[in-house]
């Protein structure tokens, strides 16, 4: 859990005004999950890197943290942020901070009374459960592909040529971006575009990397197959 610290709204401005210029953000596509289990040294400081590095899209996945948790984290964050963190729990507070959007876990349904025009996201590990998942997402990740990192039990029970053929059945039925999860890397990201993914979701290859924000900014590359300026930008 995060400490309960107390901060001076007035120190919170200062503070945030002595941020370095964010980086122009990451399509939205590019998507790092938090590690559900336990919490990791420095990590509230390590997505504030990642975010000014231009991170576009972080899931904040912590089913041991209270609704106390999650506005703490929240409010170790600067808001300008904000839009770019989706939750899996406390629909509420997505709203009130005007968050980026609302995870549903297999299974789950869209929460009650959630606005049409919000976005909602949800997981899924076969065609079947992105069928039953709600019709209005705004994505859908599916995994796992590769096997992966963070859990060594995790391997994909289907081949890459079956993903593809999932994802252009999917995609012929108007179904939403799909998203794939499970072993990304700077190596794997590249491959996932060939089968036909939209994105890609990873958790492993950030949280174990010694360096995370190098290694989030060649996952980038790898996905863009190319290095643009604004990335130059970034590493400078």
């Amino acid at each position: 859990m995060l400490p309960k610290v107390a901060e001076i709204p007035v120190l919170r401005y200062l503070r945030d005004l002595l941020l370095p210029r964010p980086a122009i953000p990451a399509e939205p596509n590019l998507v790092l999950i938090t590690r559900p289990e336990h919490d990791v040294p420095g990590e509230v400081k390590i997505i504030r890197r990642l975010f000014a590095a231009g991170l576009g899209r972080l899931h904040l996945r912590k089913p041991s943290w209270s609704a106390r948790d999650h506005t703490d984290f929240l409010d170790a964050i600067p808001d300008m942020f904000w839009p770019r963190i989706v939750f899996y729990a406390y629909p509420e507070i997505v709203l009130s901070r005007g968050l980026g959007g609302f995870h549903l876990k297999t299974g789950e349904s869209t929460p009650r009374n959630w606005p049409e025009q919000r976005p909602v996201s949800s997981s899924s590990h076969s065609y079947d459960e992105l069928m039953e998942g709600p019709r209005r997402r705004q994505y859908s990740v599916l995994g796992p592909v590769f096997p992966s990192i963070s859990k060594k039990n995790q391997v994909p029970h289907r081949t890459h040529r079956e993903f593809e053929v999932i994802l252009q059945r999917w995609r012929s039925e108007g179904g939403c971006p799909v998203y794939a999860l499970g072993g990304v890397t700077p190596e794997t990201a590249a491959i996932a575009r060939e089968i036909g993914f939209d994105g890609v979701a990873f958790i492993g290859c950030v949280w174990e990397s010694e360096n995370p924000v190098k290694t989030f900014l060649d996952l980038e590359r790898a996905w863009l197959g190319e290095e643009p300026a604004r990335l130059k930008k970034k590493k400078s």
